[in-house]
């Protein structure tokens, strides 16, 4: 590979860019995931409850709708909703909970739709109720993750509205700030709808639910809120 470089004569800035964009997506896939396979299809009955918000009026994150067409193509069934509406999305979990539902809990936001997936993660958490995955590109705060949640990747740049997450108290699950600064083409409007990235997504999705699923003949039932 570094002869190939070589003769390409890439440009530093380019060459960072690659750099960064490789370092983030070898960070977030599982192990196997860069081969040139078809990814598992979910199985039947999978019941991942996965969450999605738009940005600002929510008409800025059209790589939400693109990201929701690609889980839809594997199985899921995700439900997009506004920055605004997190609260609509916790009550639906701690009801879901109640009926016994112990499916995974994905989030997924842009902008300020990621700034509200830790809203959602702490309104359940009183609940003890885990959130398996959060996936958020460019959170506008310097975000603390929950203790409640597993797993969170965050895809951001300092361009002026991205920041990187930090843990939170007590939180002891996998964190990955990805820091895409260098890559020039992607931007606070776009980033949600790069391909390469909403294939990672897709990637660490069907990690959580399906092979997880496999290893795990039954998962812990989960803890239901008290009263």
């Amino acid at each position: 590979m570094k002869t190939l470089l070589g003769r390409m004569a890439v440009p530093a800035r380019a060459m960072r860019a690659i750099c960064a964009m490789f370092l983030g997506l070898v960070l977030l896939l599982p192990a196997g995931s860069m081969r040139a396979q078809p990814a598992p299809v979910a199985p039947s009955g999978q019941k991942a409850q996965i969450y999605m918000m738009r940005g600002l009026l929510g008409i800025f994150s059209l790589g939400i709708d693109s990201l929701a067409k690609r889980l839809r193509a594997q199985g899921y069934d995700p439900k997009i909703l506004g920055w605004d509406q997190w609260g609509q999305i916790a009550s639906e979990i701690l009801q879901n909970n109640r009926d016994g539902d112990t499916g995974q809990i994905i989030l997924i936001g842009h902008s300020l739709g990621s700034d509200s997936t830790i809203q959602v993660a702490n309104a359940v958490k009183q609940a003890n109720i885990p959130i398996d995955l959060i996936v958020t590109f460019d959170i506008t705060q310097p975000l603390r993750v929950p203790s409640n949640v597993l797993r969170f990747v965050n895809f951001f740049q300092h361009n002026g509205f991205g920041k990187e997450a930090v843990p939170g108290y007590g939180f002891s699950g996998e964190l990955n700030n990805i820091d895409l600064t260098a890559d020039t083409s992607i931007g606070h409007g776009n980033i949600d709808a790069i391909p390469q990235l909403q294939q990672a997504v897709v990637d660490k999705v069907l990690e959580i639910t399906v092979q997880q699923a496999k290893k795990t003949p039954a998962r812990v039932k989960r803890k239901r809120p008290q009263g």
